[in-house]
């Protein structure tokens, strides 16, 4: 093999890396951060980027939230800004429908 064609091996096997553990893992995450953002309703518990814990009010105009973090204290932020919804409204309704049916 010619020295040419060893270098653009080595290149190709990088450009290949980079993209299966820098790009492709940060598509999946920013679809995933989409998919939550549609699915945030009222009352849902949520943690945010920034590691608060909260209960959704109300969901506002301008992809802005209203968080309950403490009794009768709201807090205001973006709606990217939540990172996870730790309560399953589909998995509830699922148990109701389990428990009525037994």
């Amino acid at each position: 093999m010619s020295g040419g064609l060893i270098i653009a091996l080595y290149v190709a096997i990088f450009i290949g890396l980079v993209y299966f553990i820098g790009v492709r893992p940060m598509r999946r995450r920013r679809r995933e951060l989409t998919e939550i953002s549609e699915r945030l309703r009222p009352g849902d518990d949520v943690v945010t980027v920034g590691g608060i814990y909260g209960t959704v009010t109300e969901i506002e105009d301008g992809e802005t939230v209203l968080l309950e973090v403490a009794e009768d204290l709201d807090i205001r932020v973006a709606k990217s800004a939540i990172s996870t919804i730790l309560t399953d409204r589909g998995a509830d309704a699922l148990e109701v429908g389990d428990t009525d049916s037994a």
